[in-house]
């Protein structure tokens, strides 16, 4: 097995962790290989939300995973026991086991392994449900399982239990950038030797009636209701604001001792990260990116990979007009040879998950050298840098690191460098 960037040039980088499986849950579908190819397509998951009744919002569309079935991958009575993001993230992380055919490392040696599934809100829809109960039928009637299924931690909680895996358990909840959060903390946990292998990942299920009346009220959300698929748009001039989804995805990382030890076969390399605050402002990036712009300098110094070898970035894109120019500024500074994908405009906003299901996304365009399309994107807004945006599946036969870029309510920044190997 050899590593075409050795997660940067020799002597370079702290240490690097390989990607040898994958789970995804999303509105483009279930599984890694669904997921893939719908995004290479540009298919949007994006209609009108089912999950509840939404004509008295503004908004009446969202990003919904309607192919899942907590039933294909738990018992029943666990699923009954679970809030839907533990559901999604449970699935994910079961998937990516699967995917890289280590259930049998787990079994013989669990405290090896550990799990970082991370959650930016956690279990929304059991906090409102047993409102409900408690508002209308007193507090002898709130189920005995609502703390339980509430707190974001649970996914990994549970995860763990699925699995027998006893070694160390971590849930970051950092907004919209929980999934690139949990990947860095997952690369660290094999860094320091703490385990030799990390299911890492992050989910959210935030299609609630109070959550998307929250995010109206801000008016954060596209409120183009008779052409939902069309609605997530970055770097679009008619953008106006995201489309909110659903869903969970999971990585399996592994020490490349272990990796080659067990002969896997690695889809890329997380080579390092970077991370800052912005310190501006609750919701919005500072106007020229300098923040993102920093994790971006870090995570490049940290993996070791220069600036100049960045083929492709994952942008985190919102589809907001707050969100998308500055990002686009730090782009044109630090990588403008790079071609950009805002694959939100297939997906929608899925929050805390998105970082994880963009990680995915960044290593098979690795590994497949071609990087999945922003669709919607019919003319560029004024405040967007003029980069090199991929419209449709693009293909790049030299690729050899890509980053993704994860932004968080609080102005919270991580950036993750991928690197290829063969």
């Amino acid at each position: 097995m050899t590593e075409s960037l050795k997660a940067g040039p020799e002597g370079g980088g702290k240490g690097h962790a390989f990607i040898t499986g994958s789970g995804a849950v999303t509105p483009l579908g279930i599984g890694t290989e669904n997921f893939w190819d719908a995004s290479l397509h540009g298919k949007s998951g994006i209609g009108e939300i089912t999950l509840f009744d939404p004509s008295p919002y503004p908004s009446h569309i969202a990003g919904e995973c309607r192919d899942f079935d907590p039933a294909d991958f738990m018992k029943k009575k666990d699923a009954r026991r679970m809030d839907r993001y533990a559901q999604l993230g449970v699935a994910a992380g079961l998937q990516a086991v699967e995917d890289a055919g280590i259930a049998e490392t787990i079994r013989q040696t669990p405290e090896r392994v550990a799990i970082v599934m991370g959650s930016g809100i956690g279990g929304l829809s059991t906090w409102e449900r047993e409102y409900e109960v408690l508002h209308e039928k007193g507090p002898g009637r709130v189920s005995p399982f609502l703390i339980t299924m509430m707190v974001p931690n649970m996914a990994a909680g549970q995860l763990a239990i699925a699995l027998g895996a006893t070694g160390p358990t971590q849930c970051p909840i950092l907004a919209c950038a929980t999934g690139g959060e949990a990947i860095a903390e997952g690369l660290e946990l094999i860094r320091r030797g703490d385990a030799d292998v990390v299911i890492a990942g992050s989910a959210e299920a935030p299609i609630t009636p109070l959550s998307m009346a929250g995010f109206c009220a801000i008016r954060a959300i596209s409120t183009r209701n008779d052409e939902p698929h069309r609605a997530s748009r970055p770097f679009d001039s008619g953008r106006d604001g995201f489309a909110m989804s659903e869903g969970a995805g999971a990585v399996i990382l592994e020490s490349p001792e272990h990796a080659e030890r067990r002969g896997a076969t690695p889809t890329a390399a997380v080579s390092g990260y970077g991370r800052s605050t912005d310190a501006y402002h609750v919701t919005a990036p500072d106007t020229e990116g300098r923040g993102v712009e920093r994790a971006m300098r870090l995570a490049l110094e940290d993996s070791g990979v220069s600036a100049e070898e960045v083929g492709h970035v994952n942008a985190h894109a919102t589809s907001t007009p707050t969100g998308d120019g500055p990002e686009t500024k730090a782009i044109s500074r630090l990588v403008p040879q790079a071609v950009v994908s805002g694959t939100k405009s297939m997906t929608g906003h899925s929050f805390g998950a998105v970082g994880s299901t963009e990680a995915i996304m960044c290593a098979l365009a690795l590994k497949h050298r071609v990087v999945p399309p922003t669709i919607n994107l019919e003319e560029l807004a004024e405040d967007c840098e003029p980069l090199t945006y991929a419209t449709e599946a693009t293909e790049i036969p030299d690729l050899k690191a890509a980053i993704s870029n994860s932004m968080g309510f609080g102005g919270h920044n991580v950036v993750v460098v991928f690197a290829g190997v063969e």
